[in-house]
């Protein structure tokens, strides 16, 4: 493990994997789920400072989705993401994006949601309410084999930043939106230095 790598864990970055929210239906595992779980060893995610601020800054002027291949290095059971490339964009809108793919060595996808307020058609009052997997979010995180995915809230008065390891949408692969799940988010202070 490298010395920078244990820098960012010591500094509180690296999230922990707790349980699914508890009131969401979950569907029956099958066998290409479980295959899919065995599969996966990464299970924290850890974004470098540098690239907290230069993804919460660029969702923070956005109002389109875009989508980010976040790079970086495993050691064990955790990934350390510093860079990230963004690939060519198909069509992109306020509420929906089309990427090609990410390349190898992605170890999580990042997109944003550009807060525009309340939507009670789904349920959202807050901007913490909009870090979350819509369905087609959903369908695309279990498509790849890329270990994470991650969203960013724009447009907000502080920076909002949420993450789920792929295995977590494959489980919960069923439901209309999976909100994010308790401790294992990213929230960064109202001022960024």
């Amino acid at each position: 493990m490298s010395p920078g790598f244990r820098r960012v864990a010591a500094a509180g970055l690296l999230a922990a994997v707790t349980c699914p929210v508890a009131g969401h239906a979950q569907a029956p595992l099958t066998a290409a789920d479980s295959a899919i779980l065995a599969s996966q060893p990464l299970k924290r995610l850890a974004l470098a400072p540098s690239l907290l601020r230069r993804v919460s800054l660029l969702a923070a002027g956005l109002d389109r989705e875009v989508v980010l291949c976040l790079q970086g290095t495993a050691a064990g059971d955790s990934a350390l993401v510093e860079d990230f490339v963004m690939p060519d964009v198909v069509s992109s809108t306020a509420d929906q994006v089309q990427p090609l793919p990410c390349g190898r060595g992605t170890l999580a996808v990042w997109h944003n949601h550009p807060w525009t307020g309340p939507d009670s058609t789904f349920g959202v009052k807050t901007p913490e309410d909009l870090c979350s997997l819509s369905q087609p979010d959903l369908r695309t995180v279990v498509a790849d084999s890329i270990p994470f995915a991650a969203v960013s809230v724009g447009r907000t008065a502080r920076p909002i930043i949420c993450w789920w390891r792929r295995v977590q949408a494959v489980v919960n692969r069923h439901v209309k939106f999976l909100p994010r799940f308790p401790r294992q988010w990213l929230e960064l202070p109202a001022s960024l230095p």
